[in-house]
């Protein structure tokens, strides 16, 4: 169809800074882009991303989405992208830059056209956004093409076009076009009258004759629209197309308004852009270990990797496989091999790597990027790797590989690559992620763009590990996703050395609630004429009627389970004859006992870890150990150091205490560290002895997990530390009934703690704990639906179990506030699925997106600097020595240069509780914006950060209250001192409001 020229004359684009960069008006050319150039644009950029760009597990779901081909598939995702904007060819939306200096001429030739009416009146408030006309618009178009057609049906595709900008329009869901938000809008629309009308459909009809949609849109209707898994996707594809389609450096804006002729440019502008193309694994039953890990000819695979491996090649279909093992077995590469025979058998173009902290995740990094490098023979195919987190620029490994991609870029392939084009909110887009679990969860969250989420994990494979780390309310959130995941055909693989029966299986539930649901909008019922064999292969989209059975024994552990179409069923891990034995002791709380036992235990030498469960306590310990041994003996981790100074740490630990370090050739004569529960994942270090604080068993053992990890030599280790042994402090036992540290009960609970204590009262009574095999009973003693405690603690016990039962369910609740809304639901329709965003939007900013996964009150993130005479440095040590210069400073309004901005952003720190509470947080922010510097805005690294002044002996103000910085010991109080009633620092609940390790969570990385 030709288009008239009215249509051309409607403007989408007007020139960016790009734009008038590269000539634009200052250089006295106008540049626009036409309305029906630009959903052309999209059309095609859309129809390319589904035959050339996404994996092949989404194209086969598309195509059935449009019970034909992947061609269909393209027509219909092209049709839906080239309509995305019409809403744009709106009275309100053109005459927006009206009276623009630069842009007003714009509207100035709208508003000339014949068709356009001459006083349109009063505009509806809230004033019509694009988007949601777009949808509106497509409502009555479609209602106007195929009356016979379920009006439900037609909104199933309307609303992909309403939700191009990551929001979902409130336009309601009834069988009347014109009801609610509706109303109000088509009354509007009707009073633009019917000349302009006729540009819509001008419009529209373009686009159809340019994809050939008409009959696949015909045959969705027919069947009853689009299944609700199917619109999320959807959805983030226009996205996608349409962020691409504005890219003027891609899709060049002209004087014209248009393209020279009606041929795609979308070819040439993906060509430049570079998009990796999906991971196309082969089909295989077990894929070439010891190539993937560098491992040498003799190797074989361990008993849990050859149990993965055999579970997975067994599937014919989407899974979820949950691998328990213990702690050092290779659950890592038995995860990365079971996904790359789920993805060769299913299509999957990529994997998902989650992990509970940055830690975790950057430590993981380097190990995945190896992985991946070994799955092409010939090097001649380049695949994209994402590390998301809101410090994943400062990772050493991550800022390597975009320095090597931005060497190659146009100038050959590297095996793995950082895609500029694959960050922020489209980072999950690329096609090997490795992230903090928040990146995945939040596709359960009803947030904006979570759209890109759910179209960034529906082409791979999810591993998630350490499942059992999260309290309640973000595995309230774990659950929806592994729900929603299972619906889009994803296949999961859950890692945990200490996952309960209980919490197993409540997984499973979830992931099998999901499978084969993909429900069409409730009211949708197939026109008469539809074709009857269409709407039963589309099955109503209701879950199958497939019965999932238990076994009756759950065979041992270490064990798989895999729940797929056919319900749930084992395959068990060749049990380990060899024993991992610990003596386990009670220890006196204080710090004389504890600096007596390693005066002892160390006389001959070691390395010992110590490990608190709150900063303060950790503070403590260190100071008063730094007395008892001396300086350069004892050395301090947490999460209040800085990045720069915490990072610096850990890579010297992991030096020192690593399984490449040996006496008398780089691992410490005698050596003691002190931290929290940072030391409890990621960090591959090695103790001779440990003491900890009393915590829930699973965190005992993974704390456990750094006591005789790496084989040794006999003479690495002196003689009276030859046998792990474990010692377990911060609980007073001289009562009737233990009473914990109460820095340990606000972070855990009193019932966890006595529950572990008498799941622990046989190997406290002598015999050793062996966490080979007796793990899980001790596991499921503390989780499972009964628990073994004396007598007389049975009445404590049961009041603290009725306080964790209402916590929890206060919790649930919580998490259930801005979730997604589940499958079984939603009744098909989008308005369902975000009525949590359309009611309160999650995402004011990706930060609070973030806590809304994490049960933790909100706290400030700061830059430190040090100010010395008016002038501004990094802290010392945070920028390195070049040549003779060892300090740099900068005014307050200069500029910072790229590496002094590095330094100050690798001072970040998150601020205490007893610094900043939660009700203190605004008051904090007010202050610190106050004290910015809008010099320092210029640089991406440190736009939008706060900034926190410390003095030349680093002491700090902030609401009235001094702290000081100490390298070694971090953030603390002027004042280190015991807590008591009188410090203004202490207080009952101080440093124990959260999980040391969960004050890694930030924002998303911009």
């Amino acid at each position: 169809m030709v288009l008239t020229s009215e249509a051309w004359r409607l403007w989408a684009k007007t020139y960016s800074d790009f734009g008038r960069g590269a000539g634009g008006e200052n250089q006295g050319a106008r540049l626009w882009l036409a309305l029906p150039q630009h959903l052309r644009d999209a059309a095609d950029v859309g129809e390319r991303l589904v035959l050339e760009w996404v994996p092949r597990a989404v194209q086969q779901r598309l195509a059935a989405a449009c019970h034909g081909s992947v061609d269909d598939a393209a027509r219909l995702v092209g049709f839906l992208a080239g309509v995305h904007d019409l809403g744009k060819a709106d009275v309100a939306f053109a005459s927006q830059i009206e009276g623009s200096p630069e842009h007003g001429w714009l509207w100035e030739q709208v508003r000339a056209l014949p068709s356009c009416p001459p006083n349109m009146g009063w505009v509806p408030e809230p004033r019509p956004r694009h988007a949601e006309v777009s949808d509106l618009i497509l409502r009555r178009e479609l209602h106007r093409r195929f009356p016979e057609v379920d009006l439900a049906g037609i909104i199933s595709c309307s609303s992909t076009a309403g939700c191009h900008h990551g929001r979902l329009s409130d336009l309601g869901r009834t069988d009347n076009p014109r009801a609610g938000r509706a109303r109000e809008l088509s009354a509007w629309l009707d009073r633009h009258g019917s000349q302009w009308a006729c540009l819509w459909t001008s419009m529209l009809d373009d686009i159809l004759e340019r994809t050939g949609a008409t009959p696949v849109l015909e045959q969705v209707l027919a069947a009853g629209g689009l299944g609700i898994a199917d619109q999320l996707l959807l959805c983030g594809l226009i996205t996608a197309a349409d962020w691409i389609a504005s890219n003027q450096e891609l899709f060049p804006l002209t004087e014209s308004g248009r393209h020279p002729s009606d041929d795609s440019r979308a070819d040439d502008a993906l060509q430049r852009l570079r998009l990796t193309r999906a991971w196309q694994p082969e089909p295989t039953t077990c894929p070439p270990f010891r190539r993937r890990f560098s491992w040498p000819g003799s190797a074989e695979l361990r008993p849990c990797q050859c149990a993965a491996v055999k579970a997975a090649a067994s599937t014919d279909g989407p899974c979820l496989l949950i691998i328990e093992e213990e702690m050092g077995q290779g659950k890592t590469e038995a995860a990365l091999l079971a996904a790359e025979i789920l993805a060769g058998n299913l299509g999957s173009g990529g994997v998902a790597f989650a992990l509970p902290t940055m830690a975790t995740a950057d430590s993981m990094f380097s190990r995945v990027r190896s992985w991946v490098e070994t799955l092409e023979d010939d090097g001649s195919v380049s695949h994209s790797l994402f590390l998301g987190h809101s410090r994943a620029w400062l990772e050493p490994e991550n800022e390597r590989l975009i320095r090597q991609t931005r060497s190659v870029n146009g100038r050959g392939t590297q095996a793995v690559v950082a895609h500029e084009w694959f960050t922020g909110k489209r980072g999950m887009l690329a096609e090997f992620t490795v992230s903090t679990i928040d990146q995945v969860l939040m596709t359960a969250l009803a947030t904006r763009y979570v759209t890109m989420r759910h179209l960034g994990v529906a082409g791979k494979v999810v591993i998630l590990d350490e499942v059992h780390s999260y309290d309640v309310f973000t595995s309230g959130y774990l659950v929806r996703t592994l729900t929603w995941l299972a619906a889009h055909g994803v296949s999961v693989i859950l890692l945990s050395a200490t996952l309960a029966s209980g919490l197993r299986q409540q997984l499973e539930d979830a992931y099998a609630e999901g499978l084969g649901v993909n429900p069409v909008p409730e009211s949708a019922t197939p026109a008469p004429s539809a074709n009857t064999s269409l709407a039963a292969l589309k099955g109503r989209g209701r879950r199958r009627q497939t019965q999932v059975r238990r076994p009756d024994e759950v065979p041992q552990y270490p064990r798989i389970s895999l729940t797929g179409q056919h319900g749930v069923r084992f395959t068990p891990i060749e049990q380990r004859a060899t024993h991992r034995l610990v003596d386990v002791h009670l220890l006196d709380d204080d710090l004389e006992s504890l600096g007596d036992l390693l005066l002892s235990d160390l006389q001959d030498g070691g390395v010992a870890g110590v490990v608190c469960n709150t900063v303060r306590r950790a503070q403590e310990v260190y100071e008063q150990l730094q007395d008892d041994f001396g300086e350069g003996t004892v050395e301090l981790h947490h999460s209040q150091f800085t990045a720069w100074d915490r990072s610096d740490r850990e890579k010297r630990l992991v030096s020192a205490l690593g399984p490449s370090a040996h006496r008398g050739t780089g691992r410490p004569e005698r050596f003691i560290v002190v931290g929290t529960q940072v030391l409890e994942q990621s960090l591959d270090i090695d103790f001779d002895l440990l003491i900890t604080d009393l915590a829930p068993g699973d965190s005992l053992a993974q704390r456990v997990g750094r006591l005789h990890r790496h084989a040794r030599p006999t003479d690495d280790r002196p003689a009276g530390l030859s046998s792990p042994v474990l010692h377990i402090r911060g609980v007073d036992m001289a009562g009737p009934v233990p009473v914990p540290d109460a820095g340990a009960t606000a972070v855990y609970g009193d019932r966890v703690l006595l529950a572990t204590l008498a799941a622990l009262r046989p190997f406290l009574d002598g015999g050793p704990w062996c966490l080979t095999h007796e793990l899980e009973s001790v596991v499921e003693n503390i989780y499972g639906p009964t628990q073994d405690v004396p007598n007389t603690w049975r009445e404590v016990y049961d009041r603290t179990a009725r306080k964790e039962q209402t916590c929890a369910a206060e919790s649930r609740q919580r998490s259930a506030t801005f979730q997604l809304t589940a499958l079984a639901q939603s009744q098909g329709y989008l308005t369902e699925v975000f009525k949590p965003m359309i009611a309160q939007d999650a995402e004011r900013s990706e930060s609070v997106a973030l806590a809304h996964v994490r049960d933790i009150e909100p706290s400030v993130e700061v830059l430190l600097v040090q100010e010395k005479g008016g002038l501004l440095s990094p802290l010392p040590g945070a920028l390195p020595q070049r040549g003779d210069r060892t300090e740099w400073s900068v005014t307050e309004t200069a500029v910072p240069p790229p590496r002094f901005a590095r330094a100050v952003a690798m001072s970040s720190v998150r601020l205490p509780r007893w610094l900043v509470a939660p009700w203190e947080l605004d008051a904090a922010i007010a202050e610190l914006e106050d004290q910015g510097m809008r010099a320092w805005q210029a640089d991406f690294r440190l736009r939008g950060q706060l900034v926190l002044r410390l003095d030349g002996e680093l002491r700090g103000e902030l609401l009235g209250k001094s702290f000081l910085y100490d390298p070694r010991l971090g953030i603390h109080p002027v004042e280190l001192a015991a807590p008591d009633a009188s410090d203004p620092w202490c207080d009952d609940t101080e440093e124990y409001d959260v999980m040391d390790d969960q004050l890694d969570y930030g924002k998303d990385l911009q």
